[in-house]
């Protein structure tokens, strides 16, 4: 039977006698033609594939203390989170009241506390690709999506419960509305991108020096169109969005010798290298960024070209010179709100090929070379791997296997002793991967950090009197030994041995978990 057959079969006809005949049904072609305008949008694929790849494993990885401080400060009320930031992380205040809110709606699984920085990352990824456009073409812009989304650090902190994917976006939106507010001012776009500024600076200070760039390609621009209106207004702009960070600006700043004084000096080029999760990549992308510069010096795109190179190369000497004095800022994590405007200029270079289909496989190689970092940044422990492709800065611990070992033998009525420094987070690490019914008290803590309005709890001076003929006690340590008790202070210590003895000593990844029961 005919496929006309079966059509008349399924749709017999109607008769209509003595009338006219039935207007034919036609769909409505505005849907169709809104999905074609999307696919072929210089965002769509570059935002798609950054979608995929943020979201890829993304609740695997173990959490790590960064992520690990975020959900216990998010978790706090928010007298006691405003209560903390007046101590300490200011910076981050903005972030954790933003995932105060988050985690009371969606938990604190990892992949919900994750999907905001996955979100964000996928948003840059669309400002960049729209910014690419605006400087250059559209060729330009879809290549600069691609190789923001296929770098390393790029997927890599769009999977952490941090405030750096946020710093980005700022930076990456920043950047685009500039370019729409000199294109066509008006007091909506300005207000714009006041808001980016404000959002940049109540995440991260040192983005701000986005705003050196800024400012000459401004300055290009009113050269350029003999026009000088747009220079007031992105001062009135910045002014505005820097008004608004200033309370956290300030406080950040008298908090900076406590927070990052830690931070130790590199070679430039072992931070860049950092900064993109790749020494290949970086090489890539600095080539490419270079071909891009060079191949757009002529005289109908040099003003654009110009600005582009200085948005993103300007900030580094800036915080360079910054780093050299008591606090290195010149530190990887912190430059990450340069990736977008380095992923323009490499579109640029990208772009130069000019024949789809070159531009095409030159991101296959890239993508070809990007694949060791995106591999080894979906690893298990990879999220307390910042340094990378250099060497681990610490050895990786496992929070969960540890709490496996104490769910497995816990019994009600037991205790917990946590020794070492508490910058690495193994008990609210263990107790984040613990069930809500398995949660042994700290039995020489005296008061929690959230009492303290501190990152950190205190212990009691005495901690012998801080038992409680608890029939048990879990010691947990940030170390593998085998002796559990010189792990802790050495009254804590004697306090213990006094009354106890250790049954079992339990290492697993970074850990040790050893179970001691009270004597006779």
């Amino acid at each position: 039977m005919s496929d006309r057959a079966v059509a008349t079969d399924a749709q017999p006809a109607q008769t209509n006698a003595g009338g006219p005949p039935p207007a034919a049904t036609v769909p409505d072609p505005r849907p169709l033609r809104l999905a074609r305008q999307v696919a072929l949008s210089v965002w769509f694929w570059p935002t798609a594939f950054a979608a995929l790849a943020v979201g890829w494993r993304l609740g695997s990885p173990e959490m790590w203390h960064d992520e690990l401080v975020t959900i216990d400060v998010a978790t706090r009320s928010t007298g006691q989170i405003l209560g903390m930031l007046a101590n300490v992380d200011a910076v981050h205040g903005a972030y954790y009241l933003f995932m105060h809110g988050w985690t009371m709606l969606l938990g604190t699984g990892p992949a919900a506390v994750r999907l905001p920085s996955a979100l964000a990352m996928v948003l840059a990824t669309a400002c960049v690709a729209l910014a690419g456009r605006r400087l250059f073409d559209h060729r330009t812009g879809v290549a600069a999506g691609f190789v923001f989304a296929l770098l390393p650090t790029v997927t890599r902190f769009g999977q952490e419960t941090r405030s750096y994917a946020f710093v980005v976006l700022g930076a990456a939106a920043a950047t685009l509305f500039l370019l729409r507010a000199l294109e066509r001012p008006g007091f909506l776009r300005w207000a714009a991108y006041a808001l980016a500024v404000a959002g940049t600076g109540l995440v991260n200070v040192v983005a701000l020096t986005m705003l050196l760039g800024h400012g000459v390609a401004v300055l290009i621009h009113c050269w350029r169109e003999r026009r000088w209106w747009s220079v007031a207004w992105f001062t009135l702009a910045t002014a505005a969005g820097a008004a608004i960070a200033a309370p956290v600006i300030l406080r950040g700043m008298k908090q900076a010798g406590r927070q990052i004084s830690w931070i130790p000096d590199s070679s430039p080029w072992t931070v860049w290298e950092q900064v993109y999760g790749s020494t290949l990549i970086a090489v890539a992308v600095t080539a490419l960024a270079v071909v891009g510069l060079l191949t757009h010096l002529r005289r109908d795109a040099l003003a654009r070209t110009l600005s582009a190179a200085l948005i993103a190369a300007l900030p580094v000497p800036v915080i360079l010179v910054a780093a050299t004095g008591d606090i290195n800022y010149f530190f990887s994590k912190y430059l990450l709100f340069l990736m977008p405007a380095w992923a323009v200029l490499a579109g640029a270079g990208l772009a130069a090929l000019r024949r789809p289909p070159l531009v095409a496989v030159a991101l296959v190689v890239v993508a070809a070379l990007s694949v060791p970092g995106q591999l080894a940044m979906r690893d298990e422990y990879s999220h307390g791997w910042y340094t990378y492709p250099q060497a681990r800065a610490f050895k990786p611990l496992s929070y969960s296997e540890a709490a496996q070992v104490i769910e497995a033998g816990y019994q009600p009525g037991d205790g917990l002793a946590a020794g070492g420094p508490w910058w690495w987070m193994h008990e609210p690490g263990v107790r984040y991967y613990l069930p809500a019914d398995v949660s042994p008290r700290n039995v020489f803590q005296q008061r929690s950090a959230a009492q303290r309005n501190e990152l950190f709890a205190a212990d009691c001076g005495n901690p012998a009197r801080c038992l409680r003929d608890e029939p048990r006690i879990w010691v947990l340590l940030p170390t593998v030994t085998d002796a559990p008790l010189t792990g802790l202070s050495k009254k804590q210590a004697a306090a213990l041995t006094e009354r106890y003895e250790v049954v079992t000593v339990t290492h697993v990844t970074g850990l040790t978990v050893a179970l001691l029961q009270r004597r006779g």
